[in-house]
This record gives structure tokens, sequence and C-alpha cells, in this order.
């Protein structure tokens, strides 16, 4: 599908998406299949910044947005953040980002304000095709279109992140380019697409953003030299209860663009990438202000909803009320319908021992002991 549009605005992302087709090229492996589905990701990301600058041209107002300091929830995988991100939304006290927000962050030509909004069933479709080709995936992380979800797909638009692209593709080259650029560029470009999005659906109502990824564990110290006075919340939950559901949760993603089996090496891989964005974290950990971090563990997210909610509004400075409360029960009763399943991997399936995580992740089970 052609736009008829050529207008890029800033094309600082060039450098990087020739990077990325490069090391596709010559290093993903995909068969014909996956390639054309990739063509198809690569092509949604640039009509939506075409489509974006068309906007910013006509409303030049968008970058008066005030994003306030937002509420990021920061965590190794598997440690009960998805929940916790989606029980902070569904009280109505934050924005968040529904994944069809995500997915398409510009509107579609000709869409009025008169009933839904063609986006969502864009969303619903595109996440159709996941259950479809990665059904690992949405068992692992489900994903619904309507609501609250990682910030980590508007990132795919910059070609500066390891997200998504490097997590579901072999792009060594391109990851590798990432890693030696200024990552603060990602993050400056997240807050663009972030003011864009405040302006379309959250205009004049003055709240804070509610954000969650355990894909920028890590990167915490960036994320707040652009997001100043953000507030933290850390959740935890022991690493030997969380490496096989992760593993499991790579292969899941890995599903989207190949027909290999990466169970041999997924501990590998999350091992050796989540110690390496530990010493991010900890150091990130030592200089931050106390005060603007809040610990929570998996199992109080899981059995004391409403308890960790309101110690967070407290934390925050937030009021409590009857109304969040109640919008929270009721997304706890949809939710519970659902019929949601703890994971069943198994490190032996993964060849990955006890031994072997508490080399990796030491000195998190160290410093976070009394939450574990």
């Amino acid at each position: 599908m052609q736009t008829g549009l050529e207008d890029y605005g800033d094309m600082g992302f060039a450098e990087g998406l020739g990077v990325f087709v490069k090391s596709v090229n010559e290093e993903a492996g995909l068969t014909p299949e996956y390639e054309e589905r990739l063509k198809e990701e690569v092509h949604r990301v640039l009509v939506n910044r075409l489509r974006m600058q068309v906007d910013l041209k006509e409303h030049p107002e968008i970058l008066d947005e005030v994003i306030l300091p937002p509420v990021f929830i920061t965590s190794m995988p598997r440690t009960g953040s998805t929940k916790l991100h989606r029980m902070l939304a569904s009280t109505g006290d934050f924005n968040y980002l529904p994944y069809w927000h995500s997915l398409n962050f510009a509107p579609f030509p000709g869409a009025d304000g008169d009933g839904p909004d063609p986006r969502v069933a864009a969303a619903e479709d595109f996440l159709n095709r996941i259950y479809e080709k990665a059904p690992d995936f949405q068992t692992a992380h489900p994903m619904y279109a309507e609501e609250a979800e990682e910030e980590i797909k508007l990132l795919d638009a910059g070609f500066n992140s390891l997200y998504t692209w490097a997590a579901m593709l072999n792009v060594p080259s391109y990851a590798e380019y990432v890693l030696s650029s200024d990552v603060t560029q990602a993050f400056r470009d997240l807050r663009g697409q972030l003011q864009y999005l405040q302006w379309q659906h959250y205009r004049g109502l003055g709240r804070r953003w509610v954000f969650k990824t355990p894909s920028l564990f890590g990167f915490e110290a960036v994320y707040s030299m652009v997001f100043e006075g953000t507030d933290f919340i850390v959740t935890h939950r022991h690493p030997e209860r969380t490496v096989a559901s992760t593993c499991f949760l790579l292969c899941g993603t890995r599903q989207l663009y190949s027909d290999e089996d990466f169970t041999p090496v997924a501990s590998e891989m999350i091992l050796h990438n989540f110690s390496e964005a530990l010493k991010g974290h900890l150091a990130w950990r030592e200089a931050y202000p106390p005060e603007k971090i809040i610990d929570v563990r998996f199992e109080d997210i899981v059995s004391d909803e409403i308890g960790v909610s309101r110690r967070i509004y407290d934390f925050l400075g937030m009021e409590w009320t009857d109304r969040a409360e109640q919008n929270l029960k009721d997304w706890m009763e949809m939710d519970s319908k659902r019929g949601h399943e703890p994971s069943k991997a198994k490190l032996e399936t993964y060849g990955v021992t006890p031994e072997q995580i508490h080399e990796a992740f030491g000195a998190y089970v160290e410093r976070y002991s009394e939450f574990l």
C-alpha cells in the first residue's frame, strides 16, 4: 500500500534502518515467508512515521504536550510486572499504552471520531496472526488489543534500539551497531511519540504515564536522563523461579520469524543478556534517589492486588479512591475469567542448573534478598 507521502521529517533513523536491512539480508537467514512478514512490519513503522510527520506539520502544538514524570515498572522477566502494569492502568488514574496505540501510533487516513478506531481491529488482526504463528509467545505473554502493553513496539520505528528487532531476529551486526550508538536517542524518539499519543488520546488530562518492560532492564539510568523525575517500581521474584519461564518466552518470541528450535541455546542467551543488563541496573540503583524507587514482591502482586496498589499510590503521593478500587476489582474479575495458568517450564528442559543461575544472578539475589 502506497501512502503518497514522502516527508519523514528528521531522517536520523535512516542510518539504523540501513544497518538493520543489511544485517537481515546477510545474517538473519529468513525464509521467503518470514521475509515477507518482516517487510510488512518495516512498512508499518515507516508508514506511521510518515503519517506522524503530516500531523506534526499541521499541528505543531503536539510538541508542546507536557510529559509528566512517568511511573516506570522495571524488572527482570516473569516477576509480575505485566499484571501490575495492567492493574495500575485499570484504575483510570494514569495514561497508558493499549497495544493498538503502540502498533499504529498514527491514525489511519479518513478515520473520524465516530465509531471504533480502525486501529483496534488492525491490532486484533495482528495479534491473531501471532496466535497462529507463535502460540508459545502468546501463552507466555498474552496480549490484548485494548489492554496496557509494553512500549517497545514504539521503539521499532527508530531503528536505534535492541527491541524488538534484535530480540526476535538473528541480527548481530545490527545489535552491535545499536550498542555502539547513542542509546539516549531511542528514548528521545520515544518521548516524541508519547507527546503525539498524548495529544491524540489523553489531551488535557494532566495525568502521568505508567510504563513497563523488562526489555529495558539495565537501561534505567539512560531512561531517567530523558524522562526526568521518573518514579520506578521494581518487581522481584527469585531467578530460580523465572529463568525457565523466560527461556520458554524467548523460544516463543523467535517463532515469529523462524521455524528453528531455540531450546538448546535459550538459557545461554537469557543468562548472558540479563546478567549483563543486571550490571547496569545495579549501578543505576546505587545512584538513583532511593525515595524515587519502591520494591514489590511477585507474591504480593498475585495475592494482594488491592494492598499492593494502595502501597504504590502512597509511594506516589496519590489518593487511593473508591473509584480506583472498583475499577481495579472490575479488571481483576474480567482477568480471572481468561484462564491464565502458571508456567510449567522446567530448568532441565533448557539445560540450566541452579548453580548457573546463581553465578549469573548472585548479585541480584544478594541485593534484593528480602524481596525474594
